[in-house]
């Protein structure tokens, strides 16, 4: 039986996003606060443990390809991002790589 190697892949995105939405008259500060895991990414927004959840580094990517696309178009403005970092999963769990 051949065994089949799981060919690694890597990703790079921020730890930390700031920005403001514009909702009509009304503007809303965001922040989104990460932390890597082995088994995935934890992620918080504004610091309330009320909105926390489980993120891939590849749902990540899309967010910040989102958020930008959100600033192009004027519906976020003020967009900030903290350390980018680049992540591997060739052990099998996620690790940052330099």
């Amino acid at each position: 039986m051949e065994t089949k190697v799981k060919k690694s892949k890597k990703w790079k995105y921020h730890t930390s996003h700031r920005f403001i939405l514009i909702d009509g008259e009304k503007e809303h500060k965001f922040s989104f606060q990460t932390q890597l895991y082995q088994i995935g990414v934890y992620g918080i927004v504004n610091g309330d443990s009320g909105s926390q959840g489980g993120y891939t580094p590849n749902k990540l990517v899309r967010m910040e390809k989102s958020l930008l696309k959100d600033l192009e178009s004027g519906r976020i403005k003020d967009l900030e991002f903290g350390r980018e970092i680049t992540v591997s999963d060739e052990t099998g769990f996620f690790v940052e790589v330099d």
